[in-house]
């Protein structure tokens, strides 16, 4: 669990949760897949993954694998967590799947494993700007090495052993080596080295295994970009990369050849893009055409992955009240929350500007609906299908309403585990409406 002070930093967080469902793995599009977006736009958004599932319990296919990425609400990996626990539950466990590499962001906790980072390692996000890019792939982050004995380790918890490792890693001039070894054992000696930076993977076929860990030689420069565990069993992996305090531009600093590659040869059928919060907090003024924004991201995804299902995950509540009233302490909480009037929110930015007492209580802030309502119309438009998150909390203030239910942080924003694992429930449940093996 993060704490509220790390949480803080993310209140205006951003995020694309992308769920992708494999059925089976072939990189290319299947004939099904192809069917599927026909379907989609006809509107059957969820066939694709409907029928993935339905191959997977016939035996036609191994594994379903779910690809989530988001802002803080995915970085703490509870309502993920709980996604993965629901479908595995129901239709077996394949094991806990990518994951960005080492420890990538402080309080790093994520679901079925532990993992460690010692050394000197730097942690390179595409969630900042404040040095040159990279080709990042779907992970977003790459883990650099230029050390010796620089060590990263994953131990799997109690049932989570895995029978399948993947490591990312990129190639580059004088790229150095990395020791692989599992369950203390060493596999390989990992040669990065390579005429161009350039995105490689390598695989390693264990059986039940716990513990993975990847020490630098400290005779070049490494670059991983992600790793992955899987098991043996025929089921579902859920694989979730959160980013706190990311926006929107996240995705334009990703490298989408790298992502597209890494897309197919997941074979998804399904994704869900959740966006809204930073923009809702921010101002209303600097919105512009969101929805086309929106659009040219389901684009992105389309293009990728023509035959995919798209599900499109509106933010949950979250309400302001802003620092200039200079409340404080318990106070805040008996303040009460009340939503915008239309004036309040056809003004909104001119009376933050101006610092208004009329906005001294806790409130969803304007740009929340205005990006709800553009989100919903770029998923009409794309065949997608709608889901708003803050239905589970009850609509407008529904934040502050879970507050006092011991489900919301005190920021109004950040939820509780019980919180993340309520909304997942939900959503487990939308995911499987009208599906027939139910």
């Amino acid at each position: 669990m993060l704490p509220a002070s790390v949480f803080r930093l993310g209140v205006l967080a951003f995020g694309a949760v992308v769920l992708a469902v494999a059925g089976c793995v072939s990189m290319g599009q299947t004939s099904d897949q192809a069917g599927g977006a026909e379907q989609a736009q006809a509107g059957q958004p969820l066939v694709n993954f409907q029928r993935s599932l339905e191959q997977l319990r016939a035996g036609k296919v191994d594994r379903v694998s779910i690809l989530q990425i988001g802002d803080s609400h995915t970085a703490g990996d509870h309502f993920s967590g709980r996604l993965r626990d629901l479908f595995q539950e129901k239709f077996g466990n394949a094991g806990r799947g990518m994951m960005p590499a080492g420890y990538p962001f402080p309080y790093w906790r994520p679901y079925q494993v532990e993992v460690q980072q010692r050394g000197g390692w730097t942690v390179l996000s595409s969630n900042r700007t404040d040095y040159s890019q990279l080709p990042y792939g779907l992970s977003g982050f790459i883990t650099r090495s230029q050390r010796r004995d620089d060590t990263m380790s994953l131990q799997a918890k109690a049932d989570a052993s895995f029978d399948t490792v993947d490591i990312d890693f990129f190639r580059q001039p004088r790229g150095g080596h990395v020791i692989v070894s599992i369950d203390g054992r060493r596999v390989d000696d990992l040669d990065t080295a390579g005429p161009a930076y350039e995105l490689a993977r390598k695989s390693y076929a264990v059986n039940s295994s716990n513990s993975l860990e990847l020490r630098t030689r400290g005779d070049g420069v490494v670059d991983i970009a992600d790793w992955a565990v899987y098991r043996r069993e025929r089921g579902v992996a859920l694989s979730s990369h959160g980013f706190v305090g990311a926006e929107i531009g996240l995705l334009d600093r990703w490298n989408w050849p790298n992502v597209t590659k890494q897309l197919r040869e997941m074979s998804p059928t399904l994704i869900i893009l959740a966006f809204g919060t930073n923009e809702g907090f921010g101002s209303p003024d600097r919105l512009g055409d969101y929805q086309s924004v929106y659009e040219s991201r389901l684009a992105q995804f389309r293009q990728s992955l023509p035959g995919a299902s798209i599900v499109v995950v509106g933010s949950p509540d979250a309400d302001r009240l802003p620092d200039y009233c200079g409340i404080r302490g318990a106070s805040r909480e008996s303040v009460g929350c009340r939503p915008l009037s239309s004036a309040e929110a056809a003004d909104y930015a001119q009376l933050l500007r101006t610092r208004s007492r009329t906005l001294c209580r806790w409130h969803p802030p304007a740009g929340l609906e205005i990006v709800k309502a553009a989100q919903q119309q770029a998923a009409r438009r794309y065949g997608a299908y709608f889901w708003d998150w803050s239905s589970v909390q009850g609509g407008a203030c529904g934040a502050d309403r879970w507050v006092s239910q011991g489900l919301e942080r005190s920021d109004h924003v950040h939820m509780y585990e019980a919180g993340y694992q309520t909304s997942a429930d939900q959503l487990f449940a939308e995911l499987l409406r009208g599906y027939r093996g139910r």
